[in-house]
């Protein structure tokens, strides 16, 4: 028996591949990162698969593949530094990175060897764009840099022949585009020059030439980070203009496909000076149904925000189990409170918005208090021990309602006028005479 269970044990060890390693990292208030990301490239970008909480004795994280994550190309890593990782079953790989440096060890097989390799390789260009002193450094050197690795960058990826044809050819159209974002990475980080003729050929180059014209470009998980990083470069830093970059770019990328998701992309991001508007600018863009419907919601939603645009209906259960929505209250003013049971300054806000409701008892005013919780016996419990009042409603923190009203946070309180219309996105708490004056002035 004890031979069959020794037996069983190594056979499941030969199936399982695993991770390793460490990661150093700090935050901006100077922590040390917690967790390390094991994620898989997503339109453009990165979805995490798995969050590898670092130990706290040793600072390691560790975790085991499933069998989706083998036999592709994955990535290991914390914000902006992301490490390409190829794992085979009953692999065991580790690996330890910090400062734009990584270290594969243990099972470095042919595919990890590339990427190894290749970091060994461009490790001083990324020693100016990934520690935190990297754009002190001289820029002559990063000028010199920058000839010296042009030549021996095109050779590796030109020889790159692991026998793995898949893992081949997509390595050598990653790698080409890892060097550009790695290019760009100093200047992004505040290497300056004062000239555009103080400038590395290459980067001048690169501005010239790059127009976006490859659709497959999407596909990389650098995609949507070089876009913006090289606009930035271009537009604020190499041609000292005043705006957005990223907006900037959208007409200069040739490929229609590619500036589709691109705007779709900096659209969910939120990075603009007017949502509505660059929304409404850009729609023009739009390829297929599925791309116009995702702008219409998201233009739908950047309505939502702004003063006089509607709100998105919803419906939940009461603490009755009554289903609600918010479209029944058309002809009142509504003051929506979003909050949750385990959200202190929430809680603290009770005596004031009850007092605010007791001062409109009477008017067209209807509050509703709508918890994020997905605990729902805990919701029960509170709001029938602290008898709160107004209409309390249940969202089991239902994830198209998150995305709609954007709730990255509570207490969040949202004013609606009496035709459904948005008043105020990010109202005044309770607990500021300011409420009380806007709600009234909506009456």
């Amino acid at each position: 028996m004890l031979m069959l269970t020794v037996a069983m044990s190594t056979s499941l060890s030969a199936q399982t591949a695993t991770i390793k390693g460490k990661f150093q990292k700090m935050l901006p208030n100077g922590a040390d990162v917690d967790r390390v990301f094991f994620s898989r490239p997503d339109d453009g970008g990165l979805m995490i698969v798995e969050e590898m909480l670092k130990s706290k004795s040793d600072h390691t994280f560790q975790t085991e593949l499933k069998p989706a994550d083998l036999n592709v190309i994955r990535y290991v890593g914390v914000f902006d530094e992301q490490y390409p990782v190829y794992v085979r079953q009953g692999e065991k790989l580790s690996v330890e990175a910090g400062d734009g440096k990584v270290n594969y060890s243990g099972n470095v097989s042919k595919e990890n060897k590339v990427f190894a390799d290749w970091y060994k390789l461009i490790a001083p260009l990324r020693n100016y764009g990934y520690t935190k002193k990297g754009y002190t450094l001289s820029t002559d050197r990063y000028i010199t840099l920058l000839d010296s690795l042009e030549k021996p960058v095109q050779n590796f990826v030109k020889n790159i022949h692991t026998g793995n044809n898949s893992f081949d050819q997509q390595v050598r159209y990653l790698l080409p585009y890892s060097y550009k974002f790695d290019l760009l990475m100093p200047l992004v980080s505040g290497l300056t020059f004062k000239t555009k003729n103080e400038y590395p050929a290459q980067i001048a180059e690169l501005i010239k030439g790059e127009k976006f014209a490859d659709a497959n470009l999407w596909s990389l998980p650098l995609a949507y980070n070089y876009m913006a990083n090289f606009s930035f470069v271009k537009h604020i830093l190499y041609n000292t203009e005043q705006g957005i970059a990223s907006e900037m770019l959208v007409s200069e990328i040739t490929d229609n496909q590619l500036r589709a998701k691109f705007v779709l992309a900096h659209a969910q991001r939120g990075a603009t000076q007017s949502l509505v508007k660059f929304l409404e600018g850009n729609s023009k863009y739009m390829m297929d149904d599925k791309q116009k419907k995702e702008l219409a919601l998201l233009l739908r939603r950047a309505y939502l925000q702004v003063p006089g645009g509607s709100w998105i209906d919803f419906s939940y259960p009461d603490i009755n189990g009554k289903v609600r929505s918010l479209s029944e209250n058309l002809g009142k003013v509504v003051l929506l409170d979003l909050w949750a049971t385990w959200c202190a300054p929430c809680l603290a806000e009770i005596p004031a918005l009850e007092n605010l409701e007791k001062q409109f008892e009477g008017k067209d005013v209807v509050f509703i208090s709508l918890s994020i919780d997905t605990d729902k016996a805990k919701w029960q419990n509170m709001v029938k021990q602290k008898q709160l009042s107004g209409i309390q409603l249940f969202s089991n923190s239902e994830p198209r309602f998150i995305q709609d009203y954007e709730v990255a946070e509570v207490p969040r309180y949202i004013v609606f006028d009496k035709n459904g219309k948005t008043v105020n996105f990010n109202a005044p708490r309770p607990s500021d005479p300011k409420l009380k004056t806007l709600i009234e002035s909506k009456l």
